[in-house]
């Protein structure tokens, strides 16, 4: 039996604990944090309910963390060619930990750190809190997509002293996934200055009908050699409570340098987190499937909703993750256009401005929920643009 994606009607919505539905209140509907409003696959929810109807709740054994990093090995390789040691992975809670123990291991206090934006918030605010430089490489906004301009990314790199580069691929939040030629030439730049290469890849489970997921790690070589992989099962299982992330390294000297950080310190993983993700990566896979199909057939719809509403290049259209960039400059609602819609339609996108200077003027939508929901939350704001109440300039 398929999964029923249409299972949650707003009100149940409206009673989950997540911070999605209670953050702004019942008047507001969410469209903001990356979590979705879909089941949970069944064979997941079997692996947890196995555990709490046993009782089986205690510390996680040794072989327990080995099976996450066996699981996560033979996925990567089967559906990215991306050859990773289990023994080069460490389990981790979440992949923002992962990033700050990196930049921790990997630079020091006043380093430059390369990365492209519009960007993921906490690549911003984990450089700031670990007292390292952001080195900011625009994207461009082509005729179809965002494009890497590696000119830029050379310039700023040697410019900046760059001492790691951070990639977020898939791209949140303009959704690319870049391609092999882009990633190899980011490759070239960090092996001419000999930087790691941190890659969140997190969304590559999320990849949309017609793109496919290129791990910079599978470039091989020296790109492999000098790169970090961080992933989790909780963005395309919808499983971010759970806390269970993976950090794949390719090669032993990055690895020990983050072994310096002693395990208690790096925290740890619940016994749930580890087998609910090793459900996913080994059993999911039809569900995944089921949901992105939902998730093309809502891109499909907020890119004719884009088009007809917001004019042709508004939304440049994500070729994975469920978050979709508005540029919403030409319709006057100021620098952080997420305070005007959560006001006059009552919809809570998350604020352009969050993803660095690149984001004024634009505001992310998370796609990920009901077709009835996506409808509504379209006609909320094209009410209120048809209103044509604009924010102060």
């Amino acid at each position: 039996m398929s999964p029923d994606f249409d299972r949650y009607s707003r009100a149940q919505l409206e009673r989950r604990t997540g911070v999605k539905w209670h953050r702004d209140g019942a008047a507001i509907l969410p469209a903001w944090v990356a979590d979705m409003d879909f089941p949970i696959a069944r064979e997941v929810t079997a692996a947890m309910q196995n555990l709490i109807s046993t009782d089986d709740l205690g510390y996680p054994d040794p072989a327990l963390d080995e099976a996450v990093r066996q699981a996560f090995a033979a996925r990567v390789a089967r559906r990215y060619r991306l050859v990773v040691d289990p023994e080069r992975v460490v389990v981790v809670s979440d992949v923002v930990q992962a990033i700050y123990l990196c930049l921790l291991a990997y630079t020091e206090p006043g380093d430059g750190v390369a990365f492209l934006t519009p960007a993921y918030p906490p690549f911003f605010s984990a450089v700031a809190d670990t007292g390292r430089r952001a080195l900011v490489c625009d994207l461009i906004a082509g005729p179809q997509r965002y494009e890497l301009d590696l000119a830029r990314l050379r310039s700023v790199v040697h410019e900046g002293n760059a001492r790691m580069i951070l990639l977020c691929n898939p791209h949140n939040p303009t959704g690319r996934s870049f391609s092999a030629a882009e990633l190899a030439g980011i490759a070239e730049i960090a092996i001419e200055n000999d930087l790691p290469v941190v890659s969140d890849e997190i969304h590559a489970d999320l990849t949309l009908r017609g793109s496919s997921h290129v791990a910079y790690g599978s470039l091989g070589g020296p790109a492999a050699a000098q790169s970090v992989t961080l992933s989790s099962a909780s963005k395309a299982f919808n499983l971010a409570g759970l806390r269970c992330a993976v950090a794949a390294f390719g090669s032993e000297e990055l690895q020990e340098r983050f072994a310096r950080f002693p395990r208690h310190a790096r925290g740890s993983v619940s016994v749930l987190g580890m087998v609910a993700a090793i459900a996913a990566w080994e059993r999911g896979d039809g569900w995944l499937e089921t949901a992105l199909e939902v998730l093309a057939d809502n891109r499909a719809v907020l890119e004719g909703w884009a088009r007809e509403r917001l004019g042709d290049r508004a939304l440049l259209s994500p070729e994975a993750t469920y978050l979709a960039w508005l540029d919403l400059r030409a319709h006057g609602l100021g620098d952080n256009p997420a305070v005007w819609l959560r006001e006059h339609a009552r919809v809570a996108l998350s604020p352009g401005p969050d993803f660095g200077a690149p984001g004024a003027g634009h505001a992310r939508l998370n796609f990920a929920t009901t077709p009835a929901l996506l409808e509504e939350m379209l006609e909320r704001i094209s009410s209120a643009l048809e209103a044509g109440t604009s924010a102060p300039r």
